[in-house]
């Protein structure tokens, strides 16, 4: 169980969102109100992503979707 554990510890899909919590956390000096708003903003521009892309691909249904560029990775 222990093997287990370390190995999942050591996975990006673990560590990368801890390291990014314990930056922000780190650069908002702990304060979790301002750690949480900036959480939700985040959130929320996502979502907002999120739903912009598939309102254009239902609007253009028969063409292929096409990649809509966000701030974190183009």
């Amino acid at each position: 169980m222990k093997d287990l554990i370390a190995k999942q510890l050591y996975q990006p899909a673990v560590v990368l969102p801890l390291l990014l919590l314990m930056r922000l956390m780190v650069t908002l000096d702990f304060n979790l109100a301002q750690v949480m708003f900036v959480m939700v903003l985040k959130g929320s521009q996502h979502a907002y992503q999120f739903a912009l892309r598939h309102t254009v691909a239902r609007q253009r249904s028969s063409v292929a979707v096409k990649h809509l560029p966000c701030n974190n990775c183009c």
